[in-house]
């Protein structure tokens, strides 16, 4: 990880095209303006770890899903 010390107002690069800004510190707290193209996502890491952890959950069949689907293959063999 890199580390970069920045006050109020400096800025820091990222490629040729990301600028993120030191808004305002203090009161353990740090806001940041990030300037990007509009093709880039930008999203806080708690709700990408949300968005993922729903993805896998959604991925998974539930013990109810497999009994429903076991017991329409086993009706539809008797049609």
């Amino acid at each position: 990880m890199l580390v970069i010390s920045r006050k109020i107002g400096e800025s820091l690069l990222v490629s040729d095209n990301i600028k993120i800004t030191v808004i305002a510190a203090g009161n353990d707290k740090v806001t940041i303006g990030i300037d990007a193209p509009k093709d880039i996502k930008v999203i806080r890491e708690e709700l990408y770890e949300i968005i993922e952890s729903n993805k896998i959950s959604a991925q998974k069949p539930s013990i109810n899903n497999m009994n429903e689907i076991a017991n329409f293959i086993k009706n539809s063999k008797h049609r």
